[in-house]
């Protein structure tokens, strides 16, 4: 009660100073970290944490709180779990994150890693044996194995009977939990956030050269996407500006020549741009009920434009995805032979030492009229599960909800303000994208249950790569499979 009393009181205060204030817009969004621990320090701890968060009085008895999660050879950022205190900025904020819950809840987190392509397999052996070695684990929307086949397996605690987790809250990606929930809407076996930050790394995006920009007088396109005018047409226009042969003889790829290209990438380009589209290929009714949307009229549009922008002439596009030889997008971008790429967040590793400044913004909107940018997270993101052979699921929902907080309020900043804008990005522009892009990054729902595979890897695959692609026959073809593996998966699911 007296904590209670204490949190309505705190309430009143906030909102008394919202009002005297003028509100947000004067007081900036009413809840500032840096204020807060700045008056926890002079003497008023509890009712500025009970204001800020309520970390719940749970103990773990000083023993250890294991994640199972995937390492990759993609270069992505794995680590979970460091012993000793690091040296780089990132590093040592996840450390630092590591010992606060640590001394909250009286743990010791530690991490079981294995490669991306085994978690699927080994999770489900190990919680199938009844084992409890695993209190929670990251595992692949998408990558040896789908994520649905484990929860029609019932391999997976339902997020929403765990009350110690506050799933509405910011520090949770509510795209991802929003298209997980589907049937009646009171199921949740997996929720997306920035604890591993893996996850926010897949998210796509399109970097663009400031230097050659300016040089070709284009306008940098952060306005656009402020003004909600970054759209599949307003990017087309900057891949035909950014075309320039240069003198050379051809558009086939030299990797010693001048010829410059719109835009680089390599074959998820097309699902990327399809989900920036803000199409899906199922969708939900207003039951929750999963449909086949692939007929749709916008849909068809937004592919049949992709087609157009994605086709391998007059150096608009460039699909090159051969590490080996390096005919590779990434390297493209950095020695100044792309104007445009669309990867994923964490090609900006690659990037410390570029000469050319360069910028990131959203994937494009299809128009005008779209109200939110979507951004698409690749299928093998990791998600959040908690296995059901965990014994403490209340406990194990306070750390991860207390965890998923911290990580946003700690580590994504400093992701972003440190290791993105300063040593890669280098400009607020960029870090004010980001944002728009953390929030909005989502996967393929169909893909996480398997119904949509073949459709969409022929999408990645052929017009990805700037291939002929027949739309309507494609959609004929898969669209009864779609539909039937959603059926067999709902008999499972209700």
């Amino acid at each position: 009660m007296k904590k209670l009393w204490i949190l309505l009181i705190a309430t009143q205060l906030v909102c008394a100073a919202a009002v005297s204030c003028g509100g947000k817009d004067a007081g900036g969004d009413g809840a500032n970290p840096a204020d807060a621990q700045k008056k926890a320090s002079e003497g008023e701890p509890d009712v500025l944490e009970a204001w800020e968060y309520v970390y719940p009085e749970m103990d773990g008895g000083g023993g250890d709180f294991v994640f199972f999660t995937p390492i990759t050879g993609w270069s992505y950022y794995t680590d979970l779990v460091f012993e000793e205190p690091p040296g780089e900025a990132l590093d040592d904020a996840i450390y630092k994150r590591n010992r606060f819950i640590e001394d909250k809840f009286n743990i010791n987190i530690k991490a079981v890693e294995r490669d991306i392509g085994e978690i699927q397999n080994q999770l489900k052996k190990v919680v199938s044996s009844g084992s409890d070695e695993y209190d929670a684990s990251f595992c692949p929307a998408a990558f040896g194995g789908n994520i649905g086949a484990l929860i029609t397996q019932k391999i997976f605690c339902n997020l929403r009977e765990i009350p110690t987790m506050d799933l509405s809250g910011e520090w949770w990606n509510q795209t991802i939990n929003e298209e997980a929930a589907i049937g009646s809407g009171d199921k949740l076996y997996y929720a997306g956030c920035g604890v591993n930050l893996f996850t926010l790394q897949a998210v796509s995006c399109v970097y663009f050269n400031q230097d050659m920009m300016s040089d070709l007088a284009l306008e940098l396109p952060y306005n656009a996407v402020r003004s909600g005018k970054w759209t599949f047409d307003a990017f087309n226009r900057y891949m035909k500006a950014g075309a320039q042969q240069n003198g050379a003889d051809s558009w086939k790829w030299d990797a010693g020549g001048p010829a410059v290209y719109g835009l680089a990438s390599y074959q998820d380009s097309a699902t990327a741009l399809l989900a920036g589209s803000s199409e899906r290929f199922v969708v939900t009714d207003s039951g929750g009920r999963p449909q086949v949307a692939i007929e749709g009229e916008r849909f068809i549009n937004a592919l049949t434009k992709i087609q157009e922008m994605l086709q391998l002439q007059n150096g608009e596009f460039i699909c090159a995805n051969d590490i080996s030889s390096g005919f590779y997008f990434e390297p493209m971008f950095k020695n100044n032979r792309a104007l445009m790429i669309l990867g994923e967040l964490k090609s900006a590793d690659g990037y410390r030492d570029m000469e050319a400044t360069f910028g990131i913004v959203p994937v494009p909107k299809y128009d005008e009229n779209q109200k939110d940018y979507y951004s698409h997270l690749i299928y093998p993101a990791p998600v959040l599960v908690i296995p059901v052979s965990n014994p403490r699921p209340d406990f194990t929902g306070a750390v991860l909800d207390a965890m998923a907080y911290v990580s946003n309020r700690d580590v994504t900043p400093v992701y972003f303000d440190v290791s993105v804008s300063q040593k890669k990005l280098r400009n607020e522009d960029s870090v004010e994208m980001l944002q728009i892009i953390k929030n909005s990054g989502s996967f393929e729902l169909g893909m996480a249950y398997g119904w949509t595979n073949d459709f969409y890897f022929a999408i990645h695959m052929e017009m990805g790569s700037g291939g002929k692609f027949d739309i309507a026959s494609q959609i004929e073809k898969h669209r009864g499979k779609i539909e039937a593996n959603i059926e067999k998966t709902m008999e499972l699911f209700e």
